[in-house]
């Protein structure tokens, strides 16, 4: 089984938000404050409810605040989970009070209500628990236990997650977790009864008459039995019994150190091997190490039948302390453990992550005035995105272009020319007012061509749940002939402006635009193409839009003209922008009191 939705109901961020999971991974993003902890929380609060050693509860402060109405009060929190038993999956007797039947369809449920009480020195949750539809429905706590999770949070200490006999030791529960192991090539069973034996072999070394462990300890034993004899008063005083820490199996994994060697196996000749202590590494590398530990510990429940029915990993920032190539690697192998039977969960601002994600994974969490929804690649039907569009973005969404997820809007260009001078025209020369994108939260995407299509779907649904809260604006050039006054380019890209998606034409070109808006825009751009081509006779005089784009065909030549126009954007004070680009910005930034 697998938790394919989640319900929260005034909590935190949240006055009300569904999400809809995959069985193996789903990764949650969005901008910073948009709800990615609140939700990798409630998971917690859910999955560990069961658990006698909790490591959340519900505070006053989680229940949620309408930022928009100062005069609602909530007191009550709900989450509800809801659980797909998969065709050939066999339940548990444990869960058939959890059991919920609709239209014909069962599933797994479990709600969880808070209720805030407060009089006045006494305040304190009242818990409501139920399973299946009907509140009061008692649930059995068995089921509860075969439920198991772990969470790994952005900023965990992996060094006292590793060290032999922490509390929190994670080594220790890998190993008293293996019930298989194997011996050459034959696979053993590590049983209740055979982990006693072995620890009992183990233990024997320390009372053997033949070793010098045992009457070390005893010498240790009688000089402290001597001192409380003769610190005690007379057959009153205690003594005391000293044996070895490893009379259970549990006893000597706690006692497991993690270290690294420092040199290749192949290059000591015969010199002993030295080690690196977990403290000498870097924290990238010993947060692979713990992450590492847990997932054995994981796999190895997902794969013993005896232990937990439903596994969850939920991970904050996995980004945290990796560099992009160790992202690219670690989130690889997260995707290859879907298959173990593992459902995984991750929260990322990363666009490398987000990146390297299948679309129909991700969740895309997006703020607007104060309430958050989700938008989910998995609900868009093939009329709303197609397989050809899927694929498409899969190819062409590198870590820039993704960061138009994590964004209040995105500027949707065709070419580096525009990428290059949007933002410097924006932020010098915009009328009535300046405006800067990057401050503004807004993203230019060169979509490096004109296949607006499989991007501007993404904001142009009828259906606000189907498409990003977030604005869009595509500026393209119309590219016009003698015969037709827009290309059938330009004509398709009109066509997709809808809702949340505007499209700007340029009259022509957008170079050729610019240039002919102003006599001093001519008068600039003539310079700095002139100083790139000092020999070249019809640039020497007063030469025409015609001239200048007759001779940026290639696209070498278009870069380095666009590079120069912006260094000298820079230093000048008047340059005029064409009313088309000024519409696609004004569009996209969020404005107060004006809704485009």
């Amino acid at each position: 089984m697998y938790l394919s939705k989640i319900c929260i109901k005034n909590f935190r961020a949240f006055d009300y938000i569904e999400l809809e999971f995959n069985s193996g991974v789903n990764i949650i993003i969005g901008e910073n404050n948009s709800g990615k902890s609140a939700i990798i929380d409630a998971l917690r609060i859910c999955l560990g409810y069961g658990k006698s050693e909790k490591d959340f509860y519900i505070k006053e402060s989680d229940i949620h605040i309408n930022q928009n109405n100062p005069n609602e009060k909530n007191k009550k929190i709900q989450l509800d989970m809801i659980f797909e038993v998969g065709n050939n999956s066999t339940v548990r007797e444990c869960f058939y009070d959890f059991f919920s039947l609709k239209d014909g369809k069962v599933t797994i449920q479990f709600h969880l209500k808070f209720e805030f009480i407060d009089k006045g020195k006494r305040k304190y949750f009242k818990r409501t628990v139920w399973g299946g539809d009907n509140e009061g429905q008692s649930i059995p706590y068995d089921a509860l236990q075969e439920i198991f999770h772990i969470y790994l949070s952005p900023l965990r200490d992996a060094v006292s997650g590793l060290k032999p006999y922490s509390y929190e030791n994670k080594t220790s529960q890998l190993f008293n977790q293996l019930t298989k192991f194997n011996r050459g090539e034959k696979k053993h069973t590590l049983t209740e009864k055979v982990k006693k034996e072995l620890a009992k072999d183990l233990y024997s070394i320390f009372e053997n008459d033949e070793k010098d462990w045992k009457y070390i300890l005893l010498e240790g034993q009688e000089k402290v039995n001597k001192h409380l004899e003769g610190t005690g008063i007379t057959q009153k005083y205690p003594s005391i019994d000293m044996s070895y820490v490893g009379r259970e199996f549990s006893d000597i994994v706690r006692g497991i150190e993690l270290k690294r060697p420092i040199y290749n196996a192949e290059k000591l000749n015969g010199s002993e091997q030295q080690y690196f202590k977990l403290h000498q590494n870097g924290l990238g590398e010993n947060n692979l190490i713990y992450t590492s530990v847990i997932l054995g510990d994981l796999i190895n429940r997902c794969e013993d039948s005896e232990l937990e029915l439903y596994n969850a990993l939920l991970v904050e920032e996995p980004e945290a302390h990796l560099h992009p190539h160790y992202q690219n690697t670690f989130f690889s192998y997260l995707n290859e453990l879907k298959n173990r039977g593992l459902q995984i969960f991750i929260t990322s601002h990363s666009p490398t992550i987000t990146a390297k994600s299948d679309l129909k994974n991700i969740i895309v969490l997006q703020k607007q005035n104060n309430k958050i929804s989700p938008f989910a690649f998995s609900k868009l039907s093939d009329v709303d995105f197609n397989e050809k569009n899927h694929r498409h973005l899969k190819k062409f969404l590198d870590t820039t272009k993704c960061q138009m997820f994590f964004a209040n809007g995105a500027i949707l260009v065709e070419g580096i020319t525009e990428a290059l001078l949007i933002p410097e025209l924006a932020k010098r020369f915009l009328k009535p007012k300046t405006i800067d994108l990057e401050k503004e939260g807004i993203e230019l995407v060169n979509v490096s061509g004109v296949a607006f299509e499989h991007f501007g779907k993404l904001f142009n649904n009828k259906d606000a749940a189907k498409r990003l809260l977030s604005k869009c604006s595509i500026i393209t050039d119309s590219d016009p002939t003698e015969d037709k006054p827009k290309s059938d380019r330009a004509i398709k890209a009109e066509v997709l402006e809808k809702n949340n998606l505007r499209v700007r034409l340029a009259t022509n070109t957008f170079e050729r635009d610019l240039f002919n808006e102003s006599a001093i825009n001519k008068s600039i751009m003539q310079e700095i193409y002139r100083g790139m081509h000092n020999d070249t006779d019809d640039l020497k005089g007063d030469f025409s839009a015609d001239i200048l784009m007759k001779k940026l065909k290639s696209n070498r030549d278009k870069g380095d003209f666009a590079l120069n126009l912006l260094d000298k954007l820079k230093a000048v004070t008047v340059f005029e922008i064409p009313n088309y680009i000024r519409e696609a910005i004004e569009f996209v930034v969020p404005i107060k009191n004006n809704d485009y």
